[in-house]
């Protein structure tokens, strides 16, 4: 059966790459024409894998196959296959929507003191302003795109509903789960156990989190804190100590020079991904920030909007880790496996090599700092105060996106500042647009995604603890080269030719599980 396979396999990789080729298009020049040929694109993609006789070919090649990876292949392709099901109508109106709705957000400046200004300016504002009502002006300036896309994005849910109803699931969320392989109870269970878990040591932190704005922005200690005295417009990054001199200090850090060097030391050239590439700021231009793979194997890109800052520094090297894990793939699989294991792998990765700008070796070794800044006190702490905010943001977006999908007619607003205040301790502010849960870009373009990033973050600890077992040492600055040969040997070459819990047992020497994580938590 593995002619069905190899046939699969011609007729989807020019229309993937015709694809993805049409989306760096749209993020990068964000037209009203490129918008067009991305949904194109994407429709003539999807169109080939909702044949009913690809996804009957993969489950009469899986049950045929006597191979593991050829049954593996199988199985990758029929999941694919499965997940486009769809009339042909719905699915185009779903596209053409996704589409018109990423090349809005993509297109959009908020405005701040009468002029627009994007991201980056508004992320300036929000880590250096003193003044609070312009910080409160830029935090709702940033967030209004929700007003924007609230109601298309609502005729989204609906129409990814149907869909996935019409497949006999319960609702897109739990459709996208099964998709991914993961179990909706094992997930819920996780989240839940590990909240109940770093409840009373995030307590502690957002007290001390607070503290640190109100010094820094000149409060009384009683002083009751808004969503916009932090600085991030979402609470996801916390931030910084006062006493922290790391921010500063990273502002004269060449970010693509250093990244040159640690992933060079870790084994990987990445000039020619950097030479691809899209990395600095400019109007019509996507402001977040991505790495997308247009020809498996060979073509791989990321984006950016570079600053010199810390936070960019931290995205160019997670972006890269993505990268670099496709670039290492076995290039010898078959196209269908020439590809990550899941998509919290990929995280995983990202994540390991984003987790460095707070690795006292790495900041001496690869950017240059002085032991005293790089051994700073509040860089250990910083980053169990990383982990935390961001496990307690990833507790909002997930809760909120399953109720989300369960009930569209539900007051979303309130479920939304429900699960804020919740799991981050952040007050509901007055004069939030009702379209205020919108504006998380995710949930239009990445629906069904954000546990990816707890599990990557999870796996990057897991992943962590295997590099101190086996060369003494956490830090993959530490000894790059063994580092670097240790991670692309057992979880980067292999692919995705074990499902993600048999991938991640084989590379780690156990089962994925929360331990290593609370591990990096409690030890700061």
């Amino acid at each position: 059966m593995s002619s069905v396979l190899d046939a699969a396999e011609a007729r989807l990789a020019p229309l993937e790459e015709a694809a993805y080729t049409a989306h760096w298009a749209l993020a990068t020049d964000a037209t009203d024409e490129h918008a067009r040929e991305a949904a194109d694109a994407q429709i003539a993609y999807e169109e080939a894998l909702a044949d009913p006789a690809l996804r009957d070919g993969a489950a009469a090649a899986a049950a045929a196959a006597s191979d593991p990876l050829e049954r593996r292949r199988a199985d990758v392709l029929h999941l694919a296959a499965t997940a486009h099901q769809r009339p042909a109508a719905l699915r185009d109106r779903i596209v053409a929507l996704e589409t018109e709705l990423q090349a809005r957000f993509m297109a959009r400046r908020a405005v701040v003191g009468g002029r627009e200004v994007g991201d980056n300016e508004i992320a300036k504002i929000l880590l250096h302003s003193t003044d609070i009502a312009e910080r409160r002006e830029a935090w709702l300036a940033q967030r209004g795109v929700g007003d924007v896309v609230a109601d298309d994005l609502l005729e989204l849910v609906d129409l990814r509903n149907r869909a996935a109803q019409a497949l006999g699931h319960r609702d897109h969320y739990a459709f996208s789960l099964a998709m991914e392989e993961i179990d909706e109870g094992w997930l819920y269970g996780l989240l839940d156990d590990l909240e109940r878990d770093l409840r009373p040591l995030w307590e502690t932190e957002k007290a001390a989190i607070d503290a640190d704005v109100r010094g820094r922005l000149g409060l009384a200690a009683d002083a009751e804190l808004a969503p916009w005295h932090y600085s991030d417009p979402f609470f996801q990054d916390p931030p910084a100590p006062v006493d922290d001199p790391l921010h500063e200090a990273v502002a004269g850090v060449d970010a693509q020079a250093v990244a040159r060097a640690y992933f060079g030391e870790l084994g990987h050239d990445v000039d020619g991904i950097l030479a691809r590439s899209d990395l600095h700021p400019r109007p019509g231009k996507d402001q977040h920030a991505f790495q997308i793979t247009i020809v498996r194997g060979s073509d791989i890109r990321t984006l950016c909007n570079l600053e010199p800052t810390l936070r960019w520094l931290e995205t160019l090297l997670h972006e890269l880790g993505h990268a670099t894990y496709d670039d290492s793939v076995d290039k010898s699989l078959p196209w269908l496996l020439r590809t990550h294991s899941h998509t919290f792998t990929t995280e995983a990765v990202a994540m390991l090599h984003g987790r460095q700008v707070r690795d006292s070796v790495f900041l001496q070794r690869f950017a240059g700092l002085g032991e005293a800044v790089a051994s700073h006190p509040a860089n250990s702490g910083t980053a169990r105060r990383d982990l935390l905010v961001f496990a307690a943001w990833v507790q909002v977006m997930a809760h909120f996106e399953r109720a989300l999908y369960a009930d569209p007619a539900q007051d979303l607003l309130a479920t939304w500042w429900d699960g804020i205040e919740r799991y981050q301790r952040l007050r509901r502010p007055e004069g939030i647009g009702r379209g205020d849960w919108a504006a998380k870009i995710h949930l239009t373009v990445a629906p069904v995604y954000y546990h990816n990033y707890l599990l990557g973050q999870i796996t990057a600890s897991q992943l962590l603890a295997m590099l101190q077992r086996e060369l003494g040492s956490s830090s993959p600055a530490a000894d790059p080269a063994r580092a670097g040969a240790l991670l692309r040997e057992r979880f980067l070459l292999p692919g995705a030719r074990l499902r993600w819990d048999e991938h991640v047992a084989s590379a780690t020497g156990a089962p994925l599980s929360t331990a290593a994580f609370a591990a990096d938590l409690v030890r700061g």
